[in-house]
């Protein structure tokens, strides 16, 4: 019993997010905003209904001639290896990064928890990976993953003032604490 696009509209919806319909093949579109950046991710029904995956659009570009182009492929690289969910992909022919997920449908379904624990990981863990990415291909150097220090730091400097005080009061003491349960917290345990 494969999916149709119905189904992955009420999962969606179910999630609260807004969408657009692609007119051409069984495909939603939506945004997304980060600590990072605004992403647009396409959720696409293939192989007649077996197949749901998740899908950035302009994500990043690394030409195959750009100079940092050898540590942009460290990265994806080092991300794929760690991640089990999310994986990079680059584009020889022109250079474009993507992030997906993907999953077989086959003869069952994805439920509502099921879908939403796929959007848990994956929003995250691409937002991260961008930022990552976007700086190595900026200097040519990896930074490194965000600390959740520097993630919270990014978003009181940008959200700060539109943000309630007690808000930024929870974000500002999270940030000096190193976050919840800091001391046995593991990033890994966060985004994978």
């Amino acid at each position: 019993m494969a999916m149709t696009l119905d189904e992955v509209k009420r999962l969606l919806t179910g999630e609260g997010i807004k969408y657009f319909v692609a007119p051409d093949r069984p495909a939603l579109l939506a945004g997304f905003a980060g600590v990072n950046g605004s992403y647009q991710v396409l959720t696409s029904l293939e192989l007649d209904g077996t197949f749901l995956q998740l899908r950035t659009i302009g994500w990043l570009h690394c030409p195959p001639d750009h100079p940092a182009l050898t540590e942009v492929l460290k990265v994806v690289g080092e991300e794929n290896y760690r991640r089990r969910l999310v994986k990079i992909g680059w584009d020889p022919a022109d250079g474009e990064l993507v992030a997906y997920a993907d999953t077989w449908i086959e003869d069952g379904t994805l439920t509502q928890q099921q879908f939403s624990r796929m959007l848990h990981v994956y929003l995250p863990v691409m937002d991260m990976a961008h930022g990552r990415l976007k700086k190595t291909i900026e200097t040519g150097h990896d930074p490194g993953e965000q600390s959740l220090e520097d993630m919270l730091g990014t978003v009181l400097e940008r959200e700060g003032r539109g943000l309630p005080k007690k808000v930024r009061d929870v974000l500002e003491k999270l940030r000096r604490k190193g976050g919840p349960g800091s001391s046995e917290r593991k990033d890994e345990d966060v985004y994978v």
